[in-house]
């Protein structure tokens, strides 16, 4: 039996301040700085995720990426 998931709804105004903080990220040189907005990002992120689900660093950074 395939396992079926819940679409996943986030508020229209979260997706507008992830889509800031992506052309932030890549506007930004320093490194550190980047890290710090992908790391607000994925606090926003799971804000609005099922409870115990699990989102590093690393997937934000490979979700920006993947969005440029």
């Amino acid at each position: 039996m395939p396992i079926t998931r819940k679409a996943l709804e986030i508020p229209p105004d979260v997706a507008r301040q992830f889509a800031a903080n992506m052309r932030a990220f890549h506007a930004e040189y320093d490194p550190l700085k980047r890290d710090e907005i992908a790391a607000d990002t994925r606090h926003l992120i799971l804000e609005h995720m099922p409870k115990d689900t699990k989102l590093r660093l690393a997937d934000v950074l490979e979700l920006f990426e993947l969005m440029r």
